[in-house]
């Protein structure tokens, strides 16, 4: 799991196109500034807020679109 800095989500610096679809989502619709972001595999980032909150956003590729999971993803699940 690598933390992003202020830089690497300024630059959209991730690993995987996924991830960047993911932050590209991320992006909109919070402040950054406000969270810590994780990538945490090649389709997954991991959000965790000033209240210790956490939230996991996935990208699906058959749906093309960013899923929101409250609880940690299972590593099958991952996968797909």
């Amino acid at each position: 799991m690598q933390l992003l800095n202020k830089e690497n989500i300024i630059k959209n610096q991730v690993n995987t196109i996924e991830q960047f679809k993911v932050l590209a989502y991320l992006k909109k619709q919070f402040n950054t500034d406000e969270v810590n972001l994780y990538l945490l595999d090649r389709f997954t980032i991991k959000l965790v807020d000033k209240n210790n909150d956490v939230g996991y956003f996935k990208y699906n590729s058959k749906t093309k679109s960013v899923e929101f999971y409250e609880k940690s993803i299972k590593n099958k699940e991952r996968e797909r």
